[in-house]
Formats: structure tokens, C-alpha cells, sequence
């Protein structure tokens, strides 16, 4: 095993500080682990880190209840501090070996005044002398703001002998200002005659988010961009060693002062396209320490690379902060601006918190219950072995580290396997996403501010589904564009949206994680002719997400196209939702985002491997999930509110396409509408999304009915629309954990190629003879033909013939290549209800080529447990697709056929419909023989 970064780093005489704590880290011993390892040396906290660890996991609730039973009338903020003094004793108890040992250099624990202070001198210097005197540990360090009115609260703190940790400091102005502060307090103490050698303090130099807010004002291609973050640290580290080698400080040094040492906060990367350690990295040197968060602790530990470089390129620097000034660019405005902002930043979590622990309050009062609440029956015990056998195995924790072996069990084997440990970005990415907000909030205002009147999403599976339960729950703001999404091949379909907007004044998503996404590409150039036809620069109604590096991104910049959104690639496209490829078109209606984000940010912490796995619901549902389906419960069904009805619809093709391999999967049904339990077999697990305030009488009903009956269900309870944010995670951290209890990787979708192949074959064969392979139908009655099976029986015949082959267990999907409309809808929900009663078997309705990319994996990979109702027509008009010689219809047609042969390949069983007339009077007739 090789040496750890995190110790080579260390040695070079910098310091590795922790910036993250909760209870749940504390009493798992995970802290002491590190810090026993020698890999953190100190931990450091702030409002938003205390937020997410309180409002995000029930770490805290049973020491809430005990407060409670003892005082019922104890307030929200009296709550919050009593809670975080215990955590930082207990962190400062667990550091005073290491600040021991060093002499006091290092092993403090810091913790940071009321946010709403930080433009109130006496107030800090009140709040911090009470800090220090509640929690009464010689090695906390509290940290004041580098405002105005933080300055003069640093020097009398310091004056006083006490430690500080001066935070929010983003320029050469704030480190000039903020070490004649902590000088005048040692000169301060010195005069009083105070031991100065027991004061400690560090300067919080804040990094990436300087990177953040000069990129946006720099051309794409500028060699600047992921370059003045740095810079401007090591101009901070140039002026540190001037002010600490100057003769005013070496007169307080022979009196044993500490320099205050350069702490470079704000380490995570935001931008996909950098190293994700840059800012550990390129700034390692002695007298500093970096603090960092979770995720890029574990990213330097696993690939970091240790070297002395705070001090190399030091003109470079220079020069590139030179070069930022001729461009115009004001970095001084910037890091004003920053500053401002980073107080707003803590004040707000902090008064959200405060909110939420007034909740809390109340509902440990009123004795509720949680909001994921099983009835598993006699399901409850395996369900329960498999979450201690994950304990004993560490198996949260090693997620979290993104150990590829959580799924295939041989090392060697999870190294080499792709689609493993470079898809886990979505543990972390709500967080970088909340960091990023700006930039997706003030894009959308740029475009309500043009006046565009609509959004038009081009794209298929990850890339659209999240978009679509946006609009679908939460619709458009005031003011804010409607979105449309087309993920259909279909001529008819890509005709109604164009006639539907005003091209000149609609804004085109094009959206693609592998950038080569044959429906995505087809879609955008049949547009880009018609924007062109109608205004002279095309490019300016047309936005890009997609992976960086892609060969849609570079069509992008070839076509000068608006705007490229880089979506980090370490995300799958099933993933995806809450990056850019979900909170573009989200931002761009106007959604609230930030609430969003905040809830799924809360479900990150309640997921993590400090929550114990009975109380973790990601896990606690993916051992359910898994377990459930190796007992035969493998169609999970699910039933929401109708006012988030639409959200299933994204489950579906994570759950899918994630499980669905190697002769196993779980069956995700959606849109089925409730029955009497006698209705349904043994092979259900019912979930329900339950949304508070809607018309919910006949779904809670209906759903007891089912409970009574002995079927294993799952109730999710929602408050407010915005919850979804933290549905998207617990779903993503369930199927992921699902996986392991199946034995497979839910990361890949090995089938998916399969189709796509066979249709470019297809449209091969088209280009080379001008039409697609074709079989001779079994039946032909009137506009209808009959594909597979025997000969001459009529459609109602064949059809018998076909459902006779239905076993306990199995599923129909009905897979239409049509244009949906409310019509096809209607007749398709009929003809599943039907087959669902009749066959006590479940159903599912897909729209192609839209399910390809959610259930087709599970339809080929799965245990050939699916019978398969293909349903085609041929369109009344094509659409041609520019620079092509196949049209939209020929694609379509080539897309269901490439489908029906991978399907009777891996003998499935499978029977097509073509409706050769009108799709309307086809689709009754089909009904008809459907109800006999």
C-alpha cells in the first residue's frame, strides 16, 4: 500500500484542518480515526457546516428530546448552542493530544459567532468572550469576520490572549488589514503583559470562490480562467512574508509571538473542468494550513500529489494578476463583493436553521414520527440482516469513499471496471451545485430579461426526465419562460413543437452528457435550420449542456452557439438531475433553487456513513429494495400526490437502468392507478409520495387497503414541493445501494449500445437501398399488420396466443413509437388497466424512443421476465433532419425496429403492432381486440 498524501503534505509543513463536523462524526469515532492517522490536524466549523449537520440528519434529535423533557419552553437558538458547545468540546477533546504535541500550533477546534454580529464590534467581542467561556477548552479558536467592524474585535481578542480564526478574507487589502490587527493585539498584550507564545491565530484566505466570480467574466477560452484563485493566494502568501519577516514583528517574536499563519478556505473545486485538488495542491507550503472539506479530503488522499508550491511561479502570479487589471476586470470590486456576499452566505443558513429547529421542536413535542416509514412485514428481519451485515462492513462509509469493491467485490476487478468509482460524483454534487448558484440564477435572468418567451429542451433520458418533473410540478414562475421538453423522434411530435413556439424568440436547450446522442444531434440541427431560416445568428438561441470536452461542445464553439453549461463527468447521465443538465432549464423557469438544493443537501447528511443504517434512509430503503426483489418483490409500484405525480417518471429510468443487468432488475411502475389489492400479485413492494396539503383521502385509503392485505409498503411524506430535492438523493443513494444486495453494477447499462446498433444498421441499409429491412406480417387486418408469431390467425387469435404466455411474476410493457398525445395516452392507460386485472401481472407504458433510454436496459437485461406489446405507425408527414439522407420517420422506424430484434434475440417474448393508417382509429381497433 503506498504512503498517504495527506501525511506527505503534512510533512512539508503544512497542515491539514477538517472542515466539517457533526455529532454523528464524533460518536461513529470517524474523526478520531483521521486524526489518529494523522491525517487532519484540526477541525474547523462555521453556520452553514452546523445547518447541514443539525437540519440534515437525526444525529440530533434524541440530545433535542432530552433537552426538551427538561425544559419544554427552551427556544430554537438556545437549542442550537447547546448542541454545538457539545460538539466542539467534544472535537477540542479529542485535538488536545495534537496541540500538545505541537506545541500549540495545531489541534484547535474553531467555531464562529453569531453571523448576525458580524457588523456589530461590541457584539463579537461579547459573543466571543462567552464562546470561550462556555466551552472552556484552551485549544478552540473563534472565529470573527474580517468586516470593518470585525477588525477592531480581533485586536481586543487577541489583546485579551485569546485564539481567533479571522474568516472571510478575499483580498490583498483583507490580509493587509487583518494582520495589523492581530499585531496591534500582540502589541496589545505584549503591553499588558500577557504571554503572548499561548496565543494562536490564523488568517482564512478564501480561494475557489474567487475562481468562481472571475470566470464568468472571462471569455471561454481565456488562459486565465482556474488560474487567479491561485494567484491572488500566493500575492496574499508574498505579502505574508514581508509583514512576518519585518522588524515590528521580529520584536514580537523574541517575546514568543506566533506568526498568524495563511489558512486557505473555500478548497472544493466548483468547475468540472479542473483538478478536483488544485487548490490543495498548488498551494502547499510551510507556516499555512489548508482547511478542507469532506470531499476533497478523501479526493487528496486518494490521488493528491505532495510538493512545495505555495512558493513556485511566484511571478507568474504576478503577471497573470497584471494581465487580469489590463483586461478590466476589477478583482479589488470582486473580492469586495465576495466578502459581502460570505456574510449573507452564513447569515442565511443560520436563519434557516433556526427555522427548522423550531420545527424540530415542535414535532419532538407532538412525538412525530419519521417521514420515511416502512411496513415491510414479514420482510422486516431479512431487511434488517442486511443492514447489520453493512455495518459490519463499513459498507456507508466506503460509498462515501467511493470504493469501488461496495460492488465488485474483487479489487482488481472494481479498478478495472469503468462505470464504477468515476460515476459517484453525485454523492457530493449538491453541495458543489449550491456553490454555483449564481451563475445558473443570473443566466436565467439574462434570458427572462431577452424576452424569451419559451425554453425548448432537446434532449433524451438523464438529460430531459428531471426537467420535465420541474416544469410538470412547479411550472413556470411569473415572468419566466414555460419549457417544453422533446425527447421524440417522432415526426409528428417534433412538427407540434415547432408549430407550438415563436422561433425567433425561443431559447434552445440542447442537452447531452456524451455529446453524440443521435436523437439530441438530429433535434438540434432540424432547428438550427429553422431558428436560421427566421433571424441572422442562429447560435444566440441555442444553449449547450453536455460533458466537457464533447463533441457537442465543440460543435458549440464552432457554431459560436450562446452558451456551454459543463456538467462534471464523473455524474451519469440517470444521475444527473441536480447538475446542469437538471437546474439549467430549472433556473430558467424560475424555480427556487436554492430551497431545492438546501433539502437535498439536508439528504446528503442524513445518508452519510455517520447515521446509524436503520436511521439512514438512502440505505435503509436500498436494503429494503434489494432484499425485497431477491424474495420475488421485485415491481416496485409506485403512487404520489397529484401534485408531484410527475416524479416517478425520473425513478423509473434510474431504478431501471441502473438494475436491471445480468438476468436481475427491479421493475419501477409507474402511472398504474390503484386498486383493490386482490388486483395485484405477490411480486409488489408499494411506494407512496405522499405530499401534505393535497387531496390525498382516496390514495391514503386505497394505500391502508394494501397495507392491510399483507403487501410490503413504504410511505414518503413531503411538506412543500421543494422536498423533491431531497427525493432525488434518497432515490440515487437507495439504487446505488440496491445494487450490492443484487450483485451488480449500478452505474453501467451494458444492453443499451445493443438497440442503437441495430438501428444504425438500419438506417445503413436506407441510405445504401432507400428503405428498412422489413419482415412479412403474420396478420394483416385492415390498416393493422401483425409481427411474430405463427401465421394466419387473426389479431385477436394472435394476441390470445401471445398472453398465454404470461407466468406469476412477469410484467407487459407496452412500448408505442407513436406521438404521444392526451388520446394515445387514454387508449394505452386502458389497454394496461385491462391486462394488469385480467393477468394479475404488472404493466408499464412507454413512449419510444423516449423509454430506450429509462427501461429498455432492464427489457434486455434483466430475467427475461417481460412480455412485450410493441405498437408502431406510420406517420401521415415526415420531417426532414438537414444534412442527412433519413428523416425523422426513418430514424423512428429504424430506432423500434433496432429494439424488436435485440428483443427476439435474447427471446423475449414479444409481439408488434403496425398501424399502417390513421394512428387514432388503429389504436380503438387495437383497444377493441385488447378487451375482448
Amino acid at each position: 500500500m503506498g504512503s498517504n498524501p495527506l501525511i506527505e503534505l503534512q510533512k512539508l509543513g503544512q497542515s491539514i484542518w477538517y472542515d466539517n463536523i457533526r455529532r454523528g462524526l464524533l460518536t461513529s469515532g470517524e474523526l478520531k480515526q483521521m486524526i489518529d492517522a494523522g491525517e487532519v490536524l484540526g477541525v474547523t466549523s462555521n453556520p452553514a457546516i452546523f445547518s447541514k449537520a443539525i437540519a440534515g440528519s437525526t444525529d440530533y434529535d434524541e440530545a433535542m428530546a432530552t433537552v426538551l423533557r427538561e425544559n419544554p419552553h427552551a427556544d430554537a437558538e438556545d437549542l442550537y448552542e447547546g448542541l454545538v458547545i457539545e460538539d466542539i468540546q467534544h472535537t477540542a477533546d479529542l485535538l488536545s493530544p495534537i496541540y500538545e504535541r505541537t506545541n500549540r500550533l495545531d489541534g484547535y477546534v474553531s467555531v464562529e459567532v453569531s453571523p448576525r454580529l458580524a457588523h456589530d464590534t461590541d457584539g463579537t467581542i461579547a459573543e466571543a468572550r462567552r464562546l470561550f467561556a462556555a466551552i472552556d477548552r484552551p485549544n478552540l479558536m473563534v472565529k470573527v469576520p474580517a468586516t470593518a467592524e470585525g477588525l477592531p474585535a480581533i485586536t481586543r481578542l487577541i489583546g485579551e490572549g485569546r485564539n481567533v480564526n479571522v474568516t472571510l478574507m478575499f483580498s490583498l487589502k483583507d490580509f493587509g488589514d487583518v494582520s495589523e490587527a492581530y499585531i496591534s493585539g500582540l502589541e496589545d498584550l505584549a503591553r499588558s503583559g500577557g504571554d503572548l507564545s499561548k496565543v494562536a491565530s490564523v488568517a482564512s484566505f478564501f480561494v475557489s470562490r474567487v475562481d468562481t466570480a472571475v470566470d464568468k467574466l472571462l471569455p471561454e477560452d481565456s488562459p486565465l480562467r482556474g488560474r487567479i484563485a491561485i494567484a491572488n493566494a500566493k500575492a496574499a502568501f508574498i505579502r505574508f512574508k514581508e509583514t512576518y519577516e519585518s522588524e515590528r514583528f521580529r520584536v514580537l517574536g523574541k517575546q514568543g509571538a506566533h506568526v498568524q499563519r495563511l489558512l486557505w478556505a473555500s478548497t472544493g473545486v466548483k468547475n468540472p473542468q479542473y483538478r478536483d485538488v488544485m487548490y490543495v495542491e498548488e498551494l502547499i507550503g510551510p507556516d499555512t494550513v489548508s482547511t478542507v472539506p469532506p470531499a476533497t479530503l478523501d479526493a487528496f488522499r486518494d490521488h493528491g500529489l505532495p510538493k512545495l508550491s505555495l512558493s513556485e511561479n511566484l511571478d507568474e502570479a504576478t503577471r497573470e494578476l497584471e494581465a487580469l487589471k489590463n483586461l478590466g476586470v476589477d478583482l479589488d470590486a470582486i473580492t469586495r463583493q465576495l466578502k459581502d456576499e460570505g456574510v449573507d452566505a452564513f447569515a442565511k443558513p443560520f436563519d434557516s436553521l433556526m427555522q427548522t429547529l423550531a420545527q424540530k421542536i415542535e414535532c419532538i413535542l407532538a412525538g412525530e414520527v419519521s417521514k420515511q416509514i416502512f411496513n415491510l412485514g414479514r420482510y422486516a428481519e431479512v431487511v434488517e440482516s442486511r443492514q447489520r451485515s453493512w455495518a459490519e462492513a463499513n459498507v456507508a462509509r466506503r460509498i462515501w469513499r467511493r470504493d469501488g469493491t461496495v460492488w465488485v467485490p474483487n479489487p482488481e476487478d472494481a479498478a478495472r471496471t469503468s462505470d464504477l468509482t468515476d460515476r459517484l460524483g453525485w454523492l457530493t454534487i449538491p453541495e458543489v451545485m449550491h456553490e454555483d448558484l449564481d451563475t445558473l440564477t443570473n443566466f436565467a435572468d439574462e434570458m427572462k430579461d431577452e424576452a424569451f418567451g419559451q425554453v425548448v429542451l432537446l434532449g433524451m433520458g438523464g438529460s430531459s426526465l428531471a426537467p420535465e418533473v420541474f416544469m410538470e410540478t412547479f411550472s413556470n414562475a411569473p415572468g419566466y419562460p414555460s419549457l417544453i421538453v422533446l425527447d421524440s423522434t417522432h415526426p409528428a411530435s417534433v412538427k407540434r413543437v415547432a408549430d407550438a413556439v415563436d422561433l425567433a424568440k425561443t431559447l434552445f436547450l440542447v442537452s447531452s452528457k456524451s455529446g453524440g446522442t443521435l436523437e439530441t444531434l438530429s433535434f438540434f440541427r432540424f432547428f438550427y435550420k429553422a431558428v436560421g431560416a427566421v433571424k441572422d445568428e442562429p447560435g444566440q438561441n441555442f444553449v449547450v449542456i453536455t460533458d466537457p470536452g464533447s463533441r457537442l461542445e465543440v460543435m458549440a464553439r464552432e457554431k459560436k452557439l450562446r452558451r456551454v453549461f459543463s456538467s462534471p463527468p464523473e455524474v451519469g447521465g440517470r444521475y444527473s438531475a441536480l447538475t446542469d443538465f437538471g437546474l439549467v432549464p430549472a433556473a430558467l423557469i424560475g424555480m427556487n433553487l436554492d430551497a431545492l438544493l438546501d433539502r437535498a443537501v439536508t439528504m446528503v447528511h442524513s445518508t452519510d456513513y455517520c447515521v446509524p443504517l436503520g436511521d439512514n434512509p438512502g440505505l435503509a430503503l436500498g436494503a429494503a429494495m434489494g432484499e425485497l426483489a431477491l424474495a420475488g418483490r421485485d415491481k416496485i409500484t409506485f403512487f404520489s400526490s397529484p401534485s408531484i405525480a410527475a416524479f416517478p417518471v425520473w425513478v423509473e429510468q434510474l431504478i431501471a437502468e441502473s438494475t436491471g443487468k445480468k438476468g436481475k432488475g427491479i421493475l419501477p411502475v409507474v402511472g398504474e392507478r390503484l386498486a383493490e389489492p386482490d388486483r395485484y400479485g405477490q411480486d409488489r413492494f408499494f411506494v407512496y409520495l405522499r405530499m401534505d396539503g393535497d387531496d390525498n383521502a382516496n390514495l391514503d385509503a386505497g394505500f391502508d387497503a394494501l397495507e392491510e392485505a399483507g403487501h410490503p409498503v413504504l410511505r414518503i411524506l413531503l411538506d412543500e414541493k421543494e422536498d423533491l430535492g431531497a427525493e432525488f438523493f434518497r432515490w440515487e443513494m437507495a439504487t446505488a445501494a440496491a445494487g450490492t444486495v443484487l450483485g451488480i453494477n449500478p452505474f453501467d447499462q451494458p444492453n443499451v449500445e445493443a438497440a442503437k446498433v441495430k438501428a444504425r444498421e438500419s438506417m445503413t441499409a436506407f441510405e445504401k437501398t432507400g428503405s428498412l429491412p422489413a419482415d412479412k406480417p403474420v396478420v394483416v387486418e385492415g390498416d393493422i399488420e401483425v409481427y411474430g408469431g405463427r401465421d394466419g390467425a387473426s389479431i385477436d387469435g394472435r394476441l390470445a396466443d401471445f398472453l398465454k404466455q404470461t407466468n406469476p411474476g412477469d410484467y407487459l410493457a407496452l412500448t408505442a413509437y407513436v406521438s404521444r398525445t392526451d388520446q394515445t395516452d387514454a387508449v394505452l392507460e386502458r389497454i394496461r388497466l385491462e391486462l394488469r386485472d385480467r393477468l394479475k401481472i404488472a404493466t408499464t407504458v412507454g413512449y419510444g424512443p423516449r423509454f430506450l433510454h429509462s427501461t429498455g436496459q432492464l427489457h434486455k437485461g434483466d430475467g427475461n421476465k417481460g412480455l412485450f406489446i410493441q405498437i408502431t405507425d406510420k406517420p401521415d408527414t415526415d420531417v426532414a433532419i438537414p444534412g442527412e439522407r433519413y428523416t425523422f420517420g426513418v430514424l423512428i422506424a429504424a430506432q423500434a425496429l433496432g429494439d424488436y430484434q435485440v428483443l427476439a434475440e435474447r427471446k423475449r417474448r414479444l409481439i408488434r403492432f403496425h398501424i399502417k393508417g390513421d394512428v387514432a382509429k388503429g389504436l380503438n381497433q387495437l383497444e377493441k381486440a385488447f378487451l375482448y
